[in-house]
């Protein structure tokens, strides 16, 4: 069946009144009188009609899932995402338009307090780099604040934004977080399809959150179905170690009271004057010590002496006073140290005693045992020892 249009409607009224006409003549010459008309809006009505049931326009409609959704910590205060991309079939026959649009937009979010904003996303520029993409896909846009994030479509330079049917392989790029652009470590990929008569619909995030999406992609409609870090398990601020200094001055000791190096016993204990107000202190950004056990060490080389490993104050006329040193924890045996040290001894440094803007501390009370030998003579003795603190990373 043909359906005219609107002009052509009027030239197949005009044609059945040609034919009504006619007809019309002929009866009136037998001498009869009819009066007949068929009224040009009803063969409208039977045009209409005939279009309405016309087949329905059959099509197939894409959308872009994602799979094998991961982020990793790679060192450097960098994190690595990767996900595989694949455009599928979501709804295909009769009654059903083709795309309107079917894309991906990448967005870091900002940090918000101590987690991840889900409405704010740095975008001047996005904190990402080696950004690889599959065949067949590209980046359509300069990021702004009103798209604050890149945006992969299918390569080209005209207003749609589509992937061909068949469109995937994998995706990868570095989150560089710094303190500067004030981005969270993590990633929300927006994924948007829908038909060109606006049905079919279909968008949501993919969140990458570290410790969290390691295999699976999880789709939602607003913010992160899992538990978010906070900011300082992820990205510990640094911790600022700062170290008191301590002088220590001993109490008078006859060189006749002091055991030979040689000799059994753990040495002679020596008297620290003022010890109360002499401690040895160190204080940190506590969150910035979370994720780390650290080592106190000493820098100095020490002294082999018989069988045990010493360090040395110089005195007069090439004189030597042999020592060790125990640091005395106030929180416990377990964070004691002992110098000289074979190996590092590592602790977990005091998550309490705030002394405020967000740092802690630690203190000691040293121990210091002396030895003799045969070059120790009356005088005074001094040394200097230069402590380091170490992270087992």
């Amino acid at each position: 069946m043909l359906f005219p249009l609107p002009g052509l409607m009027r030239q197949a009224c005009w044609a059945i009144d040609a034919v009504i006409s006619t007809f019309i003549s002929n009866v009136k010459y037998q001498g009869m009188m009819m009066k007949i008309r068929f009224p040009c809006f009803a063969f409208l009505g039977a045009l209409l009609l005939g279009h309405s049931i016309q087949p329905a326009l059959a099509d197939t409609y894409y959308r872009t899932d994602l799979s094998n959704c991961s982020i990793s910590d790679i060192g450097n205060n960098q994190w690595k995402v990767v996900f595989d991309m694949q455009t599928v079939m979501r709804s295909s026959g009769a009654g059903v338009q083709p795309n309107a649009h079917n894309y991906l937009v990448i967005k870091i979010p900002a940090i918000s307090g101590v987690g991840l904003s889900t409405s704010n996303f740095v975008w001047n520029p996005v904190p990402i780099k080696d950004l690889t993409l599959p065949s067949g896909v590209a980046v359509r846009n300069a990021p702004s604040s009103g798209v604050p994030g890149i945006t992969l479509a299918q390569p080209g330079t005209g207003t749609l934004l589509n992937f061909v049917p068949g469109t995937s392989g994998r995706v990868t790029f570095i989150i560089t977080p710094t303190t500067a652009n004030n981005a969270y470590p993590a990633a929300a990929v927006y994924a948007t399809s829908a038909s060109q008569g606006g049905g079919e619909a279909t968008y949501g995030n993919y969140w990458f959150i570290p410790t969290q999406t390691t295999g699976s992609c999880i789709m939602s409609s607003g913010g992160p179905t899992v538990t978010v870090p906070p900011i300082t398990e992820v990205m510990p601020p640094e911790p600022e170690f700062k170290m008191s200094t301590a002088k220590w001055v001993l109490d008078t000791t006859d060189v006749g009271d002091l055991p030979d190096v040689t000799a059994a016993g753990t040495g002679y204990l020596a008297t620290i004057q003022n010890i109360n107000n002499n401690n040895l202190c160190v204080n940190y950004v506590l969150a910035g010590v979370k994720k780390y056990t650290y080592a106190l060490n000493v820098s100095n080389t020490p002294s082999t002496q018989g069988t045990r490993s010493l360090f040395m104050m110089q005195g007069p006329d090439s004189s030597q006073l042999f020592y060790n040193l125990k640091l005395r924890s106030s929180v416990g045996a377990a964070n004691d140290y002992q110098f000289p040290a074979s190996t590092p001894h590592y602790i977990s440094l005091q998550q309490g005693n705030d002394i405020g803007n967000g740092r802690s501390q630690m203190c000691w009370t040293p121990e210091i045992n002396l030895f003799k030998n045969a070059s120790t003579k009356a005088g005074m003795h001094t040394d200097t020892l230069n402590f380091i603190i170490t992270p087992n990373a």
